[in-house]
């Protein structure tokens, strides 16, 4: 039996590395079954397969939301979705494409057809960026290998009869890391920010916000950001206190420590500010951590909080203690703490009440860490995450299942501590994986 669950194991990690898609896929469970196209996804790749007779390869988007073969959306506002796919064709190979599919009078057809640029589709996103209230396409395209710039286009979309004209909005040539399309003055018209890292001629990092009048990007305000930094991820909008914010989590150059930047529109300096840059240091401070951590809603306030170091004496190795804070009327306020695994990737929320009078242990090897009383030293609570595809019943009898996520169960038992008190109903709640 263990054999057999080893081995689904090893079948659910090919599947999850192959890069084989489908519409949708709900669970871990839902990964192991077949990956060949199905329903919608077999007729488009059909569709596919008779625009190009002599083959092709599927070139999968990396980031983003849209990261399948083949990428769903109603382009048109029909409510029938179109489909994007980025390929490379045997006939023209090193030369990445883009094609629009759509279903007309029931039969799949390639309606659209757009010579890319570079080796590979780093993004792609469905915005209205010209306010024309209809979508267009956003593209970030890799034009070099393994670089952390890609080249960004945005393409409008014309609809004639059967056909779907695309056109490219300006001509620069628009190099940036990341971006996210949002809304800062609340009038219902969007705008691009784009992150830019330092890189080449350039000598410190910077966000852009562009609009997009006449077909053109015009730039609205700019401002300088934390140079210290190979990439942005994790780029999240947050309405709150009358204000639009953009919240950018910057991976530091070291590769193990996030720093969080936080962009705003200034109606005083008619331009973005990112409030905890400084221009005479160039730098950005009080939102740093040396491990891997988003920042997220941790406290389900519906707010966004930013992880941030904290201190407590003699943590194990792999555990990190965090101060989770929120950007509230221009400085960061405690709301939380929190222990997070490096190595398991999750955290457990921790009361503040109780924060100053724990000790923390880890054992690597059962990948359990363990929350005790520091005067007492008995377990208040432990917390391990199992692989499903190896889990038995039977071997954790003193456990209790609080969270079932990406293929792992997260195991927790209580201790028998009379002063410190948290049940596994708690301990549900308090559990955030990353």
């Amino acid at each position: 039996m263990k054999q057999i669950k080893v081995f689904a194991c090893i079948v659910l990690i090919v599947a999850l590395l192959s890069g084989c898609s489908f519409r949708l896929a709900s669970s871990v469970n839902d990964l192991i079954s077949a990956v060949a196209p199905f329903g919608d996804n077999a007729d488009v790749k059909n569709a596919l397969d008779s625009f190009l007779p002599n083959g092709y390869i599927l070139k999968n988007p990396s980031s983003g939301d849209y990261i399948t073969s083949y990428n769903f959306y109603d382009l048109d506002s029909d409510s029938k979705d179109e489909a994007v796919a980025f390929y490379e064709s045997n006939d023209n190979l090193g030369t990445v494409c883009m094609a629009i599919i759509k279903e007309l009078d029931g039969k799949w057809q390639v309606v659209s057809n757009v010579k890319g640029y570079g080796d590979d589709a780093y993004r792609l996103d469905f915005a209205d960026v010209n306010n024309d209230r209809k979508p267009e396409i956003l593209v970030c395209w890799n034009t070099i290998s393994n670089s952390n710039s890609h080249y960004f286009v945005a393409y409008n979309l014309k609809f004639s009869n059967e056909k779907i004209s695309v056109k490219r909005i300006g001509n620069d040539e628009i190099y940036l890391n990341n971006y996210i399309v949002v809304d800062f003055n609340q009038t219902g018209k969007n705008d691009i920010l784009m992150f830019e890292i330092n890189s080449g001629t350039k000598t410190s990092a910077k966000a852009e916000l562009y609009s997009i009048s006449k077909n053109d990007f015009v730039l609205k305000g700019e401002t300088k950001l934390d140079s210290r930094v190979i990439s942005y991820r994790n780029i999240n909008v947050e309405k709150a206190e009358g204000d639009v914010r953009v919240y950018a989590d910057a991976i530091g150059s070291d590769g193990d420590s996030i720093r969080t930047e936080v962009i705003y529109w200034s109606n005083m300096y008619r331009s973005i500010v990112s409030p905890f840059y400084s221009y005479s240091t160039g730098r950005t401070t009080g939102t740093s951590r040396g491990c891997l951590v988003n920042s997220v809603d941790i406290n389900d306030d519906d707010r966004i909080e930013i992880p941030t170091d904290a201190s407590m004496n003699k943590l194990p190795k792999g555990i990190k203690a965090l101060d989770w804070v929120v950007y509230d009327k221009t400085v960061l306020v405690h709301r939380c703490y929190s222990l997070y695994s490096t190595a398991d990737k999750y955290n457990i929320v921790i009361p503040d009440k109780i924060y100053k009078n724990i000790s923390v242990s880890y054992d690597a090897e059962k990948k359990e860490m363990t929350v005790s009383n520091k005067k007492t030293k008995n377990t208040v609570f432990s917390v391990m995450p199992v692989l499903k595809a190896v889990y038995n019943e039977a071997e954790y009898t003193d456990y209790t299942v609080i969270l079932d996520q990406s293929g792992y169960y997260y195991l927790a038992r209580t201790g028998n501590d009379k002063s410190i008190k948290i049940s596994t109903d708690e301990l549900k709640k308090l559990i955030k994986v990353s």
